[in-house]
């Protein structure tokens, strides 16, 4: 493996050149996590490194009963997702942001897709994006995306962009329209045909929409059964 250094983090990873680049880290609504998850398990990923910190919570995730990593990096079909399961220090996310796009520029990969979601109050569009230069607006705009004008993007998703633009790597930001900020593996499905859109692929968002089926009828039978319950008197 080589190493990747900055003040906050380290990359430990081996180097893939060539490839298009994805990172997924939680945040509202738990999207980025979720298709992170989704393509390791369906385009059979290598894992080939791991990010590191003094800085991270004390954690290690298990997968099938193995503990490893809470922040590793995947290979598989020209594709490296780097993939998180915690929220990141707002600390460390600008020197993590600089040795990632270090290890992009190293291995001339081709672009950076990060995923993230926004709160609605009624959902209008699936999936909306944004770029770090117009050619990158464009191609969404060409693939019938919507593009989101105005706004913030915080953390590692919004970083990423402006980073890579500086070392003028494309990048783009996916953003899965949700209305709660619990999981939503339905908005992350959604996310994943879009996807299969930007990049060529075949990735089968299947199982995210029966785990969103299950989920929707678990929470319609905690409904019936609340709405059967008589009410508590309220005691003055």
């Amino acid at each position: 493996m080589i190493e990747t250094k900055t003040e906050c983090c380290t990359i430990y990873s081996e180097d893939v050149e060539d490839a298009v680049v994805l990172e997924g880290s939680p945040g509202v609504g738990l999207i980025g996590n979720i298709v992170g998850w989704l393509l390791v398990e369906d385009l059979k990923m290598r894992e080939i490194g791991y990010i590191d910190s003094k800085y991270f919570p004390p954690l290690a995730v298990l997968y099938r009963g193995v503990a490893i990593h809470p922040f590793r990096i995947y290979e598989g079909e020209g594709i490296v997702l780097f993939l998180s399961d915690f929220i990141l220090p707002p600390a460390v996310v600008y020197d993590m942001t600089n040795a990632i796009v270090e290890w992009m520029e190293r291995n001339r990969s081709h672009e950076l897709i990060t995923f993230n979601s926004m709160v609605v109050r009624e959902k209008s569009q699936p999936v909306a994006g944004a770029g770090n230069s117009q050619d990158v607006i464009q191609r969404l705009a060409d693939l019938g995306i919507p593009i989101v004008p105005f706004g913030n993007l915080n953390g590692i998703s919004g970083t990423l962009l402006t980073r890579c633009a500086v070392r003028d790597i494309p990048a783009s930001c996916l953003f899965a329209e949700i209305l709660n900020p619990y999981p939503d593996p339905r908005a992350a499905a959604a996310v994943v045909d879009v996807l299969n859109s930007m990049l060529g692929t075949s990735i089968d968002p299947e199982p995210l929409l029966q785990e969103a089926q299950a989920i929707e009828s678990r929470l319609k039978k905690l409904a019936e059964t609340v709405q059967g319950e008589v009410e508590t008197p309220i005691y003055m």
